[in-house]
């Protein structure tokens, strides 16, 4: 061997040395090390388990940050920082059991259970967590250990079961009902609604305030409050009815609109919910349809016996339009289904354009519009002209390319029935023009224009008869010497004083209101060869279209409506309101 090869040797074993030096005595028998494995097993499934809990919170408020409109560009950096400054912390210190693990703890749980707060007191009672609630919730889901809470609520409450209708394929809808139904909540939606089925309610109204949900009903047309929710209890509830209509929860500004059912009695009663941003939070409209009513004829909408006929007549045209007009609310719909009843619908094809389907008709085609999804009325109108129609409903007409297509076909050869915003009969000619129909066409489709509005009826085991004052009988221009009494409800002098400490007594058929049901005043303007004539100048002149309408027997609403006054059906006040 060479001097300079051993002299590289040597360098080569000295430097082994140096480096191997701390290895040799960390392995030498005198080094302080415990039996066993080099790492502590019970340390490091700890710290795995408080590792993996952290990630998953990370992942959690990272996406719930979102849902509940919170900062995520702040919480996001601060539990991940504050995790990392754990695990650091415990690489660093010693005495794990007593510093170390107690650090990381208060590093991960501090920022974590801060979110929960403030994200909490931003939610639905329904959708907070790390609540006694969620415990219970979490245990009959993963646990299947039954509480008894969600149970005993459920049960409990009136005979009423909903039904959830969803579009959505990643949920069914059972699914749906069941989540729902162990919310806080579920006993008092259906308590609710079960109360305004009870009181004949069409619409439920949730409306909040800064410090309660308020609930009112619309009952015969006019809204009755009933007993409010806190503004907690009010939320959940309201959320509840999202669920079940397939709505985003989540979404709280923007106006939705979603639908639901519920059977009691062995009836279905489908709800239609719309739901709208305020102020102060989300405001939502129930209309209550019960399918179990079905269409009434002619008979029962309250017209004289002559207009009936009239409107039969119409109805059985080969040809021609018939429009029903008045404000939103007046039973339009209804008296034109009244209409599709009274024609044979076996021998003639029916095809109704409807927004929404309300009620099912046999033996007719029935299409719901759907403006997301491009299906308009004047898109589907086009296409129903052709599938040779003989009798063409039309939901309502709001636009210039439906009114001229509908124009088009009472013109053709098809009998439409449409509904349109107008205060009365003449008005509805001038509304029609303005929506850009020309007059010629307005002259020669329109067969007959019918206004009407809804009053209450006198509940006939509380109301009152009284002397009419003479004056306002000459005003109405009735015979003072052949009416004797006209009707009313019951006013506070009528009742009788109720002893010290007892509540006032009220009628229990009408709950105190002194009405019960409705029925239709009517205004039927025909239009006639003399009336056509006027309509079809290039300005036609309504007024004189009005006064040639009166010439030939057109009464006024008030004037239909004072038979129902003098019959003894509603009031003079009750008249007033609803025609002025």
């Amino acid at each position: 061997m060479s001097r300079k090869t051993h002299v590289a040797l040597s360098f080569l074993w000295a430097a082994a040395s140096f480096l191997l030096a701390p290895s040799l005595v960390l392995a030498a028998d005198t080094f302080p090390r415990g039996p066993g494995f080099y790492f502590s097993i019970p340390k490091l499934l700890t710290l795995l388990l408080v590792y993996f809990c952290w990630v998953r919170t990370c992942w959690w408020v990272s996406q719930d940050a979102v849902a509940v409109q919170m900062p995520t560009a702040l919480w996001n950096p601060l539990l991940v920082g504050c995790g990392l400054l754990g695990l650091l912390l415990v690489w660093l210190l010693p005495w794990y059991w007593l510093v170390s693990l107690p650090l990381l703890l208060i590093l991960y749980l501090t920022p974590s259970l801060v979110y929960v707060n403030l994200r909490n007191g931003r939610v639905s009672t329904e959708r907070q967590v790390l609540t006694q609630q969620h415990f219970n919730e979490l245990a009959r889901k993963y646990l299947h250990l039954n509480l008894g809470e969600a149970e005993q609520e459920q049960d409990l409450g009136p005979p009423l079961e909903f039904i959830s209708k969803s579009q959505n394929q990643t949920e069914d809808a059972a699914t749906r009902v069941a989540r729902v139904a162990a919310s806080k909540g579920f006993r008092a939606a259906k308590e609710m609604v079960w109360e305004a089925l009870e009181r004949r309610a069409t619409d439920i109204h949730l409306e909040p305030t800064k410090e309660e949900m308020t609930v009112r009903l619309r009952i015969d047309g006019i809204l009755h409050g009933t007993d409010p929710f806190s503004r907690s209890m009010g939320d959940s509830v309201l959320n509840i009815f999202k669920v079940l209509a397939d709505l985003d929860i989540t979404e709280k500004r923007k106006p939705q609109d979603g639908s639901l059912s519920a059977q009691i009695d062995g009836r279905t009663i489908d709800l239609r919910v719309a739901t709208a941003g305020s102020v102060v939070g989300e405001k939502m409209v129930m209309r209550i349809l019960d399918k179990s009513q079905q269409i009434i004829d002619l008979t029962r909408l309250g017209l004289r016996d002559r207009l009936r006929e009239k409107i039969h007549a119409i109805a059985w045209q080969p040809h021609g339009m018939l429009i029903v007009c008045g404000p939103t609310g007046a039973g339009k719909s209804t008296t034109l289904y009244a209409c599709l009843n009274e024609i044979d619908r076996y021998q003639k094809n029916v095809i109704t354009i409807e927004n929404p389907v309300e009620y099912q008709i046999d033996n007719v085609t029935q299409i719901e519009i759907n403006p997301k999804a491009g299906k308009t009325f004047a898109s589907e109108l086009r296409s129903i002209l052709r599938q040779d129609p003989d009798v063409i409903y039309i939901g309502e007409i709001r636009d210039q390319e439906t009114a001229q297509i509908a124009c088009q076909a009472a013109q053709t050869g098809h009998m439409v029935f449409t509904t349109l915003h107008a205060n009365d009969t003449v008005t509805a000619l001038g509304r029609l023009i303005d929506l850009g129909v020309q007059p010629f066409m307005v002259g020669d489709a329109v067969s007959a224009i019918l206004g009407q509005r809804l009053v209450r009826l006198l509940c006939p085991k509380c109301k009152v008869r009284y002397k009419p004052n003479p004056d306002l009988l000459r005003k109405a221009n009735l015979p003072v010497d052949k009416i004797k009494y006209f009707y009313r409800p019951p006013e506070e002098g009528d009742r009788p004083r109720p002893r010290e400490g007892e509540a006032v007594p009220v009628c229990d058929y009408c709950g105190g209101t002194g009405y019960y049901g409705r029925t239709g005043i009517f205004e039927l303007l025909e239009i006639t060869d003399r009336i056509r004539d006027l309509i079809r100048c290039d300005n036609p002149n309504l007024n004189a279209v009005r006064q040639e309408a009166i010439k030939n027997g057109m009464k006024h609403l008030q004037e239909d409506g004072l038979r129902q006054v003098m019959e003894g059906k509603t009031s003079i006040q009750e008249l007033l309101r609803v025609s002025k």
